[in-house]
């Protein structure tokens, strides 16, 4: 369609110029033969009337001639602004088409990117009740004359994972230190085999520890960490508040903005003023909930947090 249209182009700016050239021509022969002598000396009534009747002749014929080239000008117009807008509509077309296919190609890529999420969810999942199972299988039972030792012991094994946890927040970790990572996280679940509901407030700190880590790597192993710490925490507590804070940040950075929000009004169904604090800082351009405080209808809904904080500060 584009060298039609430079076809058409061409036409209209060749019959412009032969129109250009003919009115130049006409003009000048005008100019020298239009006005022929009527009143010279010696002329009679019949020849003024023949040269008369040569004068409307020849100006007939060139308003013939002009209606002519008036009329090419006019078709070639014509074709042009037909040829101009069919390639436009066509072009449009194309362009609709080609949009359609991306749009459809990144629907896919998408589809197929939940699904690779969802079978590394559920891949993780089976690992770490397999590693639960085996320890489970492989701790000796705590004797029954000692339990005040055992309850010491895995105080201080709990301390000290917690210890190591709280130098690994928000940093890029290595090899090594991964390494060690995995090997408290193996440490923790024996714990939780051994130790029964004693640790279970202890071990969701370490839990919601283990899913701030992860949440910079690994989203999926994140996710578990963070709601196996959330059964384990006592309900109306300042840390089954912040286990629900720190969902939602997690929901809000995959775009799943409906289940943060939720998680976000669970954790502030009790004021903390830790959270508080949090949720003015993460709502500022860069923070994590800033997309969430952005979007329509949650900016409303996050406003009315904001408001009840204030209210109860007050």
């Amino acid at each position: 369609m584009a060298v039609l249209r430079k076809i058409a182009l061409g036409l209209l700016l060749a019959s412009a110029a032969v129109v250009l050239v003919t009115a130049c021509w006409e003009l000048w022969d005008y100019r020298q033969s239009a006005y022929l002598p009527l009143n010279e000396p010696g002329l009679n009534t019949a020849d003024r009337a023949r040269i008369l009747d040569n004068r409307m002749e020849l100006l007939t014929r060139r308003v013939g001639d002009l209606e002519k080239l008036v009329l090419i000008l006019l078709g070639t117009s014509g074709l042009y602004a037909i040829v101009f807008v069919v390639s436009s509509y066509v072009s449009a077309t194309s362009f609709a088409r080609q949009a359609d296919q991306t749009i459809s190609h990144i629907q896919d890529q998408i589809g197929l990117a939940m699904g690779d999420l969802r079978e590394l969810q559920e891949e993780t999942e089976q690992q770490l009740h397999q590693m639960t199972a085996n320890a489970s299988a492989a701790a000796p039972a705590p004797a029954a004359a000692q339990p005040a030792q055992t309850s010491a012991e895995w105080a201080a094994q709990i301390a000290e994972i917690a210890s190591r946890l709280e130098a690994w927040q928000d940093r890029s970790l290595g090899e090594q230190a991964r390494l060690e990572l995995v090997r408290a996280e193996h440490a923790a679940i024996s714990i939780e085999a051994t130790a029964g509901s004693p640790a279970s407030s202890a071990l969701a700190e370490l839990y919601l520890a283990f899913g701030r880590i992860y949440s910079l790597s690994d989203t999926a192993r994140s996710r578990l960490f963070l709601e196996r710490a959330l059964r384990l925490a006592p309900p109306e507590a300042a840390l089954a508040s912040e286990i629900h804070y720190q969902l939602a940040c997690h929901f809000a950075a995959s775009h799943d903005f409906p289940y943060a929000m939720r998680q976000l009004a669970t954790a502030f169904e009790h004021q903390f003023k830790s959270l508080d604090e949090r949720l003015a800082s993460d709502i500022e351009e860069g923070g994590k909930l800033y997309e969430l405080a952005s979007t329509a209808p949650f900016d409303k809904t996050v406003n009315d947090l904001l408001l009840n904080m204030s209210i109860g500060i007050g």
